[in-house]
């Protein structure tokens, strides 16, 4: 279970907390979806009209929403085609989930063709919805350019840095460089000359006693960060990254 304080909560490319609106006028579902989500590790918004959503989708750009069809004011369908036709930039491709008692096909192609990106039909099962919540946000995530992830460890190849959880990592160029190579092929096993051809470019002036040293300099800094053990040793070959202890 990851709270959303922890460095196993859903985040963005920025490495911002991934967040939910969830839009439906019953309450008695939107505690269930909330509570659901958030023992996932996700920022839950709540709104109970179509209106108030769209101001809240414009003014706090959540990652998601699931969106209930039969709402007040504004329904769910004039949601999406607002969304879809009205919104700008990112906002014009916002996941949505629609989540809704009707159970007709009609209404679910219609759903469909207006841009949802998935539809599940009340009743429903809270695990169910967290999986599609999930499987939506993985097909429409960017693909990744400048941050590396590696379990809790998440590290910035523009701005050179290193983050566990919100803790920053302080690191020299050549800590940074072993780290991230080894973040970039994870579970990849190195030995001692790969690593000084890898992130030193030479294997001629260094001995492979700088590889043990700047390892057992980046163990001491994850470890202090909460990251013990996520740097193995595969013993008579060389290391890896794994699954922090």
């Amino acid at each position: 279970m990851a709270h959303p304080t922890s460095p196993d909560a859903p985040r963005d490319a920025g490495g911002r907390r991934q967040s939910v609106l969830v839009v439906d006028d019953d309450e008695s579902i939107r505690t269930v979806v909330r509570w659901q989500l958030a023992d996932a590790g996700y920022d839950v918004l709540e709104s109970a009209d179509g209106q108030a959503a769209l101001s809240m989708i414009a003014g706090d750009a959540p990652t998601l929403v699931v969106l209930d069809l039969s709402l007040p004011t504004v329904g769910g369908l004039d949601v999406l085609r607002a969304v879809r036709t009205g919104c700008a930039g990112d906002l014009a491709t916002l996941p949505i989930v629609i989540l809704s008692g009707r159970s007709g096909e009609t209404d679910r192609i219609v759903g469909l063709d207006l841009g949802a990106d998935d539809y599940l039909v009340k009743p429903f099962s809270p695990g169910e919805l967290l999986a599609r919540v999930r499987s939506v946000l993985r097909r429409s995530a960017p693909e990744p350019t400048d941050w590396i992830e590696a379990g809790p460890l998440r590290i910035s190849l523009t701005t050179r840095e290193a983050w566990v959880g919100d803790t920053l990592l302080d690191l020299p160029p050549k800590e940074f460089e072993l780290l991230a190579f080894l973040a970039r092929h994870p579970r990849q096993v190195f030995t001692r000359p790969q690593l000084l051809d890898g992130v030193w470019q030479t294997t001629d002036w260094l001995s492979e006693a700088t590889v043990t040293e700047h390892i057992h300099r980046l163990r001491h800094k994850l470890a202090t960060a909460g990251a013990s053990g996520l740097i193995r040793t595969v013993r008579g070959v060389g290391y890896r990254i794994g699954a922090p202890e």
